[in-house]
């Protein structure tokens, strides 16, 4: 006995065709849906002491997120850090390799460092264009007197998670250099007392570009 094919059976097959033809836009689609960020990059930068990593652990947290830390990096390979420029250059070059692992990965990463200079942006932003993952630059600033103060803090009493080392001489070094702003623009930062709602305004940017 011949099995009648229904209609129903016929638009199945059609179905999963289609289905199986567009595999990648529905699995993006269904991805958004289920709100998993896509991966990217945000680059923080700032001075030292401003409350970059502070900033980085909120908004990453906010974004679901990897937190890659710079400091916390150098503050593993080297016993006495400098931050002298060939330093700066092998710590920069582990995070671009995490970097571009976790990108690979499919994960939005949030890279805390400096990166007050073009040069020092430059490896991470080839690596995440390299991924097709987009570029979010966000300086993290502070008032001076109160970054001051938090690093005289810091000679004395560390705060749970700070890993840098930089004091105030650091501080006042990178600060007589002259900031390299991002050709296509930045958001911002203020840190202090209002962070949380700062926090806020910049991730909900940030996903609104997506």
């Amino acid at each position: 006995m011949t099995r009648q094919i229904r209609s129903s059976d016929t638009a199945t097959r059609v179905q999963t065709r289609a289905l199986a033809a567009h595999r990648r836009a529905l699995v993006a689609q269904l991805r958004e849906e289920i709100g998993v960020p896509r991966a990217m990059l945000v680059m923080l930068m700032g001075y030292p002491g401003v409350g970059k990593s502070h900033c980085a652990r909120l908004l990453a947290a906010r974004l679901g997120a990897a937190h890659v830390a710079t400091d916390h990096l150098r503050n593993r390979l080297f016993i006495a850090a400098t931050y002298a420029d060939e330093e700066n250059e092998a710590v920069f070059g582990i995070a671009e390799a995490l970097v571009d692992q976790l990108l690979a990965e499919g994960h939005a990463v949030v890279l805390d460092a400096t990166h007050l200079l073009a040069r020092y942006r430059s490896p991470a932003e080839k690596v995440a264009r390299a991924r097709g993952a987009p570029i979010h630059h966000v300086l993290v600033s502070a008032d001076d007197a109160e970054t001051r103060a938090r690093l005289k803090r810091r000679m004395t009493e560390r705060e749970a998670g700070d890993h840098s080392d930089a004091d105030l001489g650091v501080y006042d070094r990178m600060r007589a250099r002259a900031f390299e702003p991002p050709a296509h623009g930045y958001l911002e930062i203020r840190n202090g007392d209002a962070v949380g709602p700062e926090i806020e305004r910049v991730a909900s940017l940030i996903a609104d570009a997506e």
